[in-house]
């Protein structure tokens, strides 16, 4: 038994120490192969910019809405038309504003009699004091009398005078108000919104029913302008008669991050694409950025309005954008890849320069930068070459690879193959 086992123990130990001394050999020429990707530092225009999203707005938007009562009747327009200011939309039947009318009429023409009646009365108690004064019977009590009744009369007129100010105040609020009837735009523009439809019953329980209806029936070949519109209008234009907006004179209203907040200024130059239009890039300029932020869960944004230089048909109220505002425009800098500069933990800035084939650190100063290139202001000069990746891979050297190729294939062969001899 003890002549059967020695064989095999001896074949293990061959498979152990091959095996270990392959792994050895491995190690010992195994080496760790160390590239460089490299560039030339440069001088040229650093372009700095920053980004903001939001949506195309409606800056000028008129919410047609009378605020009187009665009957939608003769409406005019549809969602779509191009109305100019003072152009008839619809009118509304409401006969109690004519007699409204009619009745304030006659109170102003009742407060101008009464005008009249008090000067009268003022003529006819002046010349009564004059007959006394000049009366040499007249006594001081007499004459106190009259004057008193020239007072009176006077402030009779005056509050007469007050009473036909505001009859005529109300009468022309009487006309104006059934002038009403016949609404009119109030700016040139487009139809976005209609929420009334002929026989609508305005300022009546009755009347959200059938301004919804109005809505989705107008709303429904132009969905984009009803949205549009939605989002650039104040909140009452959701159930105002009509809405018109005023499209030639769109904006970028967009959002930028407090970080690039400080560099944005009114004047800047900007460029616009669009989330439904493909290949479409606009230029325009920022004109105002807010001075206060707003917060959304934490992120603090700052509105900016940028207007087009020029626009284009297929741009919609309330599109989604990107804008990209240019911040600052440097000429004649040195610029290096941003991955070249590098940070030590004291915050010094610094790149490696190739010398004689291998890197050497070499402390930088930097100035502005943008998403691929890095300004530098001080220790580097143009033409320099800097690293900017360094890549490390583990290769074997030639004259490992055979040895250890076949000494693998002798462990290999030479314990299988032992195993299967001793066994048989």
């Amino acid at each position: 038994m003890k002549r059967f086992l020695k064989p095999w123990i001896i074949a293990v130990a061959v498979v152990i120490l091959a095996g270990g001394g392959f792994l050895i050999y491995r190690a010992v020429h195994n080496k760790s192969a160390v590239t460089y990707k490299t560039a030339q530092v440069t001088k040229g225009t650093l372009t700095v910019s920053v980004t903001g999203t939001g949506n195309v707005a409606v800056t000028n938007s008129a919410v047609i809405n009378p605020g009187i009562s009665g009957t939608v009747t003769d409406l005019a327009v549809s969602v779509g038309d191009q109305v100019k200011k003072g152009q008839t939309l619809f009118k509304i039947s409401n006969d109690d504003l004519d007699i409204s009318v009619e009745k304030a009429y006659a109170t102003y023409l009742q407060a101008k009699q009464s005008v009249e009646n008090a000067k009268s009365q003022l003529l006819d108690a002046r010349n009564n004091q004059t007959t006394i004064d000049n009366d040499s019977k007249s006594t001081d009590d007499i004459k106190n009398a009259a004057a008193q009744k020239v007072t009176a009369a006077q402030s009779s007129v005056d509050v007469a005078g007050v009473n036909v100010d505001s009859a005529n105040s109300q009468y022309q609020q009487a006309k104006t108000t059934a002038a009403k009837r016949t609404v009119k735009a109030t700016i040139d523009g487009t139809i976005t919104t209609i929420n009334i439809r002929n026989g609508d019953q305005l300022g009546s329980s009755s009347s959200s029913g059938s301004s919804s209806s109005g809505q989705t029936s107008s709303g429904s070949s132009n969905s984009s302008s009803s949205s549009g519109s939605s989002s650039s209008s104040s909140s009452s234009s959701s159930s105002a008669p009509i809405v018109i907006d005023d499209l030639s004179n769109l904006k970028a209203s967009v959002s930028i991050n407090e970080v690039d907040a400080t560099s944005v200024q009114s004047g800047q130059k900007a460029s616009m694409t669009f989330d439904a239009i493909d290949g479409l890039t606009l230029t325009g300029k920022v004109e105002q950025i807010s001075t206060v932020g707003t917060n959304s869960s934490g992120v603090v944004t700052y509105p900016a309005t940028i207007s087009f230089d020029s626009l284009d048909g297929k741009v919609k109220p309330g599109m989604s954008l990107t804008a990209t505002v240019t911040t600052d425009v440097k000429q004649d800098v040195l610029m290096v890849a941003n991955s070249a500069v590098k940070t030590q933990t004291d915050g010094t800035k610094y790149v490696q320069i190739m010398q004689n084939g291998k890197p050497v650190s070499q402390t930088v100063e930097v100035g502005k930068s943008n998403d691929t290139e890095t300004e530098i202001t001080s220790g580097l000069k143009e033409g320099d070459t800097v690293v900017t990746q360094t890549v490390t891979s583990s290769t074997s050297s030639s004259s490992a690879s055979g040895p250890s190729s076949s000494s693998s294939n002798r462990a290999g062969s030479g314990g299988i193959g032992g195993f299967g001899g001793f066994g048989g």
